[in-house]
Parts: structure tokens; sequence; C-alpha cells
């Protein structure tokens, strides 16, 4: 791992973010007054958490992270095994607030996309599970809209995709605050607003939107509007964004981005400055400058946090199918220790100590935590 010059990284908002929130603001006003759908708080969303995890982890990742204390638990069978959608981001209660709980609870959060070659998509998801007991793990299925206006100008929704209509990966996010960074791959960021929740009228899986008098959001209870989006400045340097990562030991907080490569060691990580005040990116200007660039120095990266100086890496299919997760800083050498099978992006759960990742693979799903390293 080795710094590279940061200065070059620049992104500015789509549009400004006064005109996001008030295209969602306007969406729900026309929800509640023509009775097509009823705005939700975060509150009411965690008071209907309607699934059962199962505690624990399964027997072949508790042999694969023997001796590293891991903890953990599993979606239902149904979530584990479905194999049109792959979770893929993770977060959690810790990212959201500084002393780790929302309301008093610990969440982890994960982020599912539509794996089809079905046009239109479903776009992505969220599975929001309650861990504060983890004997009892609660947790609901939440849709990803983007507000849009219909021909007539009024508003309406559609699913999270990207411009080519593939469904949006969401390989990392961040809940910071009210708001859930999501990483859009070759663009930058989206921002969703947990404040800004709706449910629809009606639930057929195959509909999205407002349609003949009713509301849907393919077949979920409830949906999350997005309010902003980040993109690359013209002439910056670029970058992907596979995954992402928060860090709040530093001041102030920060994002983290990265790029996903099966055979390539120089993919970059890229650090943004976060504002503890609005919640979003700091602005100079009207755009954001990153502070700090890295190389990866490893292959297959899934995933990255930084704490304490310290970037932390997941990496896939590092020990034959198997990941591990590296602990690094520039100019030093890499140390890593084993990790699971299918790791995805990674959550530190900074009131435990504990680093967090969701596996992809069907019948292979476990949401594993081991003490960071």
């Amino acid at each position: 791992m080795r710094d590279i010059d940061a200065c070059a990284f620049e992104l500015a908002l789509q549009r400004p973010i006064s005109e996001g929130k008030a295209l969602a603001d306007r969406l729900l006003t026309r929800l509640q007054s023509e009775s097509l759908g009823t705005p939700r708080s975060f509150n009411y969303v965690t008071d209907n958490l309607n699934r059962d995890g199962r505690s624990g982890l399964s027997s072949a990742t508790n042999t694969r992270l023997s001796g590293l204390n891991p903890k953990g638990f599993r979606w239902n069978t149904g979530d584990d095994n479905v194999t049109y959608w792959y979770p893929q981001g993770i977060t959690g209660s810790s990212d959201a607030q500084a002393d780790g709980k929302v309301n008093g609870r610990r969440f982890v959060m994960n982020a599912w996309y539509h794996k089809t070659t079905a046009r239109p998509t479903k776009g992505a998801r969220l599975a929001l599970a309650d861990i504060t007991d983890p004997s009892n793990i609660k947790y609901r299925l939440l849709l990803l809209v983007d507000p849009i206006e219909d021909s007539s100008g009024k508003p309406t929704y559609r699913e999270a995709a990207y411009d080519s209509g593939n469904a949006l990966h969401a390989g990392g996010i961040v809940w910071y605050g009210d708001y859930l960074f999501v990483a859009d791959t070759s663009q930058g960021f989206r921002v969703y607003d947990l404040s800004r929740i709706f449910s629809p009228t009606k639930y057929d899986s195959d509909k999205v939107g407002i349609h003949g008098g009713e509301s849907y959001a393919h077949g979920y209870r409830f949906a999350v509007p997005r309010i902003a989006r980040y993109r690359w400045k013209s002439g910056s340097c670029k970058a992907k964004f596979s995954f992402l990562g928060l860090d709040r030991t530093s001041n102030p907080p920060a994002l983290v981005n990265g790029g996903y490569d099966s055979s390539d060691h120089s993919k970059k990580l890229v650090v943004w400055p976060l504002d503890p005040a609005t919640h979003l990116l700091e602005e100079r200007g009207g755009t954001t400058r990153a502070s700090n660039a890295a190389i990866i120095g490893q292959t297959r990266a899934q995933g990255a946090i930084r704490a304490n100086g310290y970037y932390y890496v997941s990496s896939s299919s590092q020990d034959g199918s198997n990941g591990r997760l590296y602990k690094g800083r520039p100019g030093q050498s890499n140390t890593s220790v084993k990790w699971v099978y299918g790791a995805e992006d990674i959550y530190l759960q900074r009131d435990a100590n504990r680093i967090w990742t969701g596996a992809e693979h069907p019948g292979r799903r476990d949401v594993v935590s081991i003490p960071l390293p």
C-alpha cells in the first residue's frame, strides 16, 4: 500500500441538494394528498420488523474463523438461498451515530442488488436488522427508489438503476445521520434519505411507481427515496466506487471508496471528508476534493474502512475460494487474518470494536463479525 496524490480527485453534486430534497418532498406530499401512499418515520419501520434472522453462524464460517472469536447471524432460509438477490454493501448504527445506537438500539444494514437479465430490474433493496439482542434477530426489507417526474410533471419514482438500466450494484453503503450513501460504481455516490421513507398502497412484486391511482414498490412495504447524486467533476482523476466505508476516527469523519479488480493490485482507495453538521460531503466552492488516496496493493478488494490511521481491506478468494482481511497503512507491509467465503463490503461496529461483513453466495450468507485486528 502506498500514498498517491489526492488533490486531483474531485466530486460535485449533480444538482443542488435543495432540489433533490424538494422533489422527494413533492413526492411525499402527492402520495399523502392523493391517498397514494403514507410517509413513515424510521422509528415506525424499526417497530415493524417482520422477518426472523437465525442467531449464530454456519459451521463452515465458524471453522474458517476459528480462533478469531466470530459472531453474527444468518438471514432466514428464503433470503439465504435466493438466487436473484445478492447482498453487497454493509453499514450499521455505529456509522450512523457516534454512540453506536439509533433510538437506543443497534442495527446492521445490508444492501442487495437484483441479479437478473430482465428489464427493468427491481434495482436495490436494504435489509435492516436489529442486532440489539443477538439471540433474537429481527429484520425487514426496504426498496431503494429514485424520485422522478412523469410526463405531466408530477412526481413519481422508479427502482434504483444505472443509466444503462442495470440494477444499482450497491457494492458499498454508509449510513451517516439520516442519510445512506450508496456506491455508484463508475460515477460516485448516491444519497438516500432515511427520514423520508414511505409506504405504497399496493404490494405487486412486478410494479414500481404510481400507476392507475395506486403506488407500488415491487412488493415491499417501505421505500427509501434518493435525494442526491455525487458525480465526478469534469477533468477529475477517476477511481472506481466498487465499495464504500467510513472513518469516524478522523477529523472530520470521512468516506472511503475503492475499486475491485480480480488481478490488478493498483486499484485506488480515495478518502472524502464529511461535514458533521450537514452529514454530506464537505464542500468548498461547490465541489468536494479528496483528502487522501492510496494504492490498495491487493486484488479482489470488496470493501474498505479506515480507523486510527489504518486501512482495513476485505478481499475475496485470496485463500482458494476464501477471503482475507488485510490491515495496513501506506509505506508499511500489510498484515492479514482469515476471512469468510464470499466476503464483501465491511463495517466497523465501534462500540464493540468489531468488524463486520455480509457474505454474498446463496446458502452461505453469514453476516459475521470479528474483533478489529
